[in-house]
This record gives structure tokens, C-alpha cells and sequence, in this order.
């Protein structure tokens, strides 16, 4: 992920948010969540909240390689 992106953001900030970009992907995809991963959704639930606007409007069926292509 492009680092460049986030100016302003501390590496600790940037980490936060492209975990729960990644947790929610897989979520979204289908994948069940381990509880410490849960556990971790809920402490950042505003970061969550931020990063489910900004998810893509896929199908579930659609590969995971193209979910994943589309945030690239």
C-alpha cells in the first residue's frame, strides 16, 4: 500500500487503518474472523465506520484476487 497516500498519519495510524481495510475485506468475502481480529474491529469502530463507506460494491462470488485488485 502506498504510504505516500496519508500525509499527516503516524505509521501507527496508517497500520490501524489498512488492518481493518483488510479484516473488513475478508469479512466480506466470507471469511470468519478469529476473536482477537473481532476484538479488534470493535476498538477501532470508528475507523470501521470510515472504512465501510470506502469498500467497492463487489458480488460475494467475485475471486478475492479481484476484490483485492480493486483497492490497488
Amino acid at each position: 500500500m502506498n504510504r505516500e497516500e496519508a500525509p499527516g498519519k503516524s505509521p501507527e495510524e496508517i497500520y490501524i487503518q489498512q488492518k481493518v481495510r483488510v479484516l473488513l475485506m475478508l469479512k466480506k468475502m466470507g471469511s470468519n474472523l478469529t476473536s482477537s481480529e473481532e476484538a479488534f474491529l470493535r476498538t477501532y469502530a470508528g475507523v470501521v465506520h470510515s472504512q465501510m463507506s470506502q469498500l467497492p460494491q463487489h458480488n460475494i462470488d467475485q475471486g478475492a484476487e479481484d476484490v483485492v485488485m480493486a483497492f490497488s
